[in-house]
């Protein structure tokens, strides 16, 4: 008899094929199950019809040259205005777009800007050209 024993290995399962069986069967089963076609329920809906709404958004352009002269412009039309006198023009207009030679002074810019505002106008964009 030796002196030493052997030791016995204890035996451990592997899980890894035991895994890729598992996804293997379920991938089957997916695949090879048939859905109901028959259950489909008849339901009567409602018809609407919807309407497009009025879209009552007039724009125009404040256009200011490098010589400080006013300008608004209109569906294509082009009329010369000064500073005082735009509030007359603003009639139904929800958006305005004010439009500055690029050496214009900054001061023009916001005293247009303010004379729009209190004129009611919310929808305002600025732009600058050369």
């Amino acid at each position: 008899m030796s002196k030493f024993r052997k030791k016995r290995n204890i035996l451990a399962l592997d899980l890894t094929p035991l895994i890729d069986v598992v996804f293997l069967l379920i991938i089957f089963f997916m695949v090879s199950t048939t859905f109901n076609k028959y259950g489909n329920i008849d339901i009567d809906l409602p018809s609407a019809s919807v309407q497009k709404p009025v879209e009552n958004n007039k724009s125009i352009e404040v256009i200011i040259d490098k010589n400080e002269n006013y300008f608004i412009s209109q569906n294509g039309k082009t009329i010369p205005v000064t500073l005082d006198t735009i509030g007359e023009h603003l009639q139904g207009v929800t958006e305005v777009t004010v439009s500055g030679d690029k050496n214009l002074r900054y001061q023009i810019i916001m005293d247009t800007v303010s004379k729009l505002k209190e004129n009611g106008i919310t929808n305002l964009g600025i732009n600058f050209y050369e």
